[in-house]
């Protein structure tokens, strides 16, 4: 009887070892999937550090087939929202998709002028058909009513595909024929991204790096934007400069007619 006991115990713990680490893995997999932002779409490249390739394939196609999480397409999965109006599974957030194909295939992904346009609200419209330059052969990829359509495209015509002012010179080829009548409107939205605190001087270095690929009117134009938000950016820096300076002399005027005791 002994023997019998020890043997069931040995079973037992054999039986756990073996699948603790797929259970482990995909535990890991959803806590990393539930701390980021709900709209966050994945690839298995994105989970290599927690374990082999093979390992997290396999972790992935079971939680899609328990509905622990949504397989978008070929690659590509998300956590399932629910539409807080329908009370119906949300779509998911194309531009993340987009961002994780681009992860995915390694390739090279350039915006269509509406969807930026769109996306700097710089346009209302929200487009049906996305367009996607790329360098590599990609299947559409439906999301609901919308559909993502990648065209290959000519290496020489991908020069912004991925940088940060994309989406601004993108934006701005879409705009063009409607610069006559709203250049005032169009111009402002621009200044105000550019002087954004935490992407403009991004924004900005890169048009200044692309200057040269731009064709003429709009390089006057960009040129024209990044001279205007320079001087912006000086201004507020001498307007801080001069509040600091402030500051300070009324803090020197307070301690003159309030000396502190000595002891």
């Amino acid at each position: 009887m002994p023997s019998v006991r020890k043997m069931r115990t040995n079973t037992g713990q054999l039986g756990q070892a073996h699948r603790g680490p797929a259970l482990d893995l995909k535990a890991r997999i959803l806590d990393r999937m539930r701390q980021a932002t709900p709209a966050t779409v994945w690839t298995p490249s994105d989970f290599l550090g927690l374990g082999s390739r093979a390992a997290i394939d396999k972790s992935l196609q079971r939680l899609a087939i328990t509905n622990k999480i949504r397989r978008i397409d070929r690659g590509l999965y998300d956590l399932p929202r629910i539409n807080k109006l329908t009370g119906k599974p949300a779509n998911p957030d194309y531009t993340a998709v987009i961002d994780a194909v681009a992860r995915r295939d390694q390739a090279r992904l350039l915006l269509d002028g509406i969807t930026s346009a769109n996306q700097l609200g710089l346009a209302n419209a929200v487009p049906a058909h996305v367009t996607v330059h790329t360098d590599a052969r990609i299947r559409p990829i439906r999301l609901g009513n919308m559909t993502i359509n990648f065209k290959l495209t000519a290496p020489s015509r991908l020069y912004w595909a991925g940088r940060p002012a994309m989406r601004v010179v993108q934006a701005l080829h879409w705009l063009r024929d409607m610069l006559p009548s709203d250049r005032d409107s169009i111009q402002a939205r621009l200044k105000a991204i550019l002087n954004d605190p935490t992407h403009g001087p991004t924004i900005r270095d890169d048009l200044r790096n692309g200057l040269h690929t731009l064709p003429q009117w709009m390089h006057e134009l960009v040129k024209s934007l990044l001279s205007q938000a320079s001087t912006g950016q000086s201004e507020l820096a001498t307007n801080a400069v001069s509040l600091n300076s402030a500051s300070s002399d009324l803090r020197r005027d307070n301690n003159c007619r309030h000396p502190r005791n000595q002891s």
